[in-house]
């Protein structure tokens, strides 16, 4: 292929320099010489693109010294140079776009292998959701605005117990996709060490405040649901919704005075429990739902009256009605990253 790009763009720029000086002035085809110079600039370099520059100049000085024998050598002289000098400069042109063009794709290439292992490692952050643990019914729905996200949720049991947490890093960058994999292994890695929720959450803290830059932090709540009862902690995150089928009533799981995590070494923060009976309901989201244009305006207010409309639904219809009601259209890129997840008793 090499061999035959040679051979056309010689024989082509040595054509057209004779055709030049053997049609006169007019019509001008000069100007063509610049093609076989740019081709054989592209596909083989700066060097044979002046090598077919060169061809080209010598083909029509020599044209010019034969068919124009009565024509002053010198005219015809500076004429060819100029000629040569805008096919040089031609093909130096040529060879610096397809230089840059060359970094340009290299780089687009290798930010590409790097977004697809940021993909993998993103992906790995996110278990297979349980739909049950023992009379605990669970459904979920998640979004990204984009390929990475920084929101997370882990659900899992443990024995006689659920464990819940669901996060939001700050921003929405590949850094923040990152950082959500390193949130995933501290929590899993407190869960290895104790089954304290404030000493797990201090744990991940103090993991996360080491590492997370300043301009960053991580709202995260967490909970354990056992037997009748759900203990959590909420370090900064959007409150989630308890509603409970006996008394009737709607409640936001908030920690006093709780910073998100990685501000400081220390939260202070203290668990915090609340009954957890029959047909009762933990709705918990990330702020791609209270910030979305359908809850903007009392987004609290709003999710409690669809949470009290839908109570006596399924844990993934809640979910899922939720969600359709903050994306429009049930889109699979929202404008903001979201995460919907429903903990309902079984009656």
């Amino acid at each position: 292929m090499r061999i035959f790009i040679a051979v056309i763009t010689l024989a082509v720029a040595a054509t057209i320099g004779i055709a030049d000086v053997s049609t006169g002035y007019l019509p001008e085809i000069t100007i063509f010489v610049l093609v076989p110079v740019i081709a054989g600039t592209y596909y083989l370099g700066f060097r044979y693109g002046l090598f077919v520059a060169m061809v080209a100049a010598v083909s029509e000085l020599v044209a010019h010294l034969r068919l124009e024998a009565g024509a002053q050598h010198a005219e015809v002289i500076a004429n060819t140079a100029s000629h040569t000098f805008v096919y040089v400069l031609i093909a130096a042109l040529i060879a610096r776009l397809v230089t840059q063009l060359r970094t340009i794709t290299s780089l687009e290439k290798q930010r590409s292998n790097d977004l697809e292992i940021a993909k993998r490692v993103h992906d790995s952050v996110f278990a297979q959701v349980p739909d049950s643990h023992g009379n605990l019914s669970i459904g979920s729905k998640v979004a990204f605005a984009r390929e990475l996200g920084g929101d997370y949720f882990y659900i899992t049991g443990l024995n006689d117990r659920l464990f819940f947490c669901i996060a939001d890093i700050s921003g929405k960058s590949t850094a923040a996709a990152l950082f959500a994999a390193l949130l995933s292994h501290s929590v899993t890695e407190a869960l290895e060490h104790t089954l304290d929720l404030k000493s797990l959450v201090d744990r991940v803290n103090s993991r996360m405040s080491s590492t997370l830059p300043e301009d960053m932090f991580v709202t995260l709540f967490c909970a354990f649901i056992n037997e009748d009862e759900l203990a959590y902690v909420n370090a900064g995150h959007p409150p989630p919704l308890l509603y409970s089928k006996q008394e009737g009533s709607i409640k936001t799981l908030r920690s006093s005075n709780a910073l998100p995590i990685g501000i400081k070494p220390d939260l202070q923060i203290e668990a915090s429990t609340e009954p957890f009976r029959a047909s009762d309901v933990l709705l918990a989201t990330t702020d791609g739902i209270t910030e979305s244009s359908a809850f903007k305006e009392r987004p609290y207010e709003k999710l409690t009256d669809m949470l009290y409309e839908n109570a006596a639904a399924e844990a993934q219809d809640i979910a899922n009605i939720i969600f359709t009601k903050a994306v429009p259209g049930n889109l699979e890129t929202p404008l903001d990253d979201v995460i919907v997840v429903s903990i309902k008793r079984q009656p």
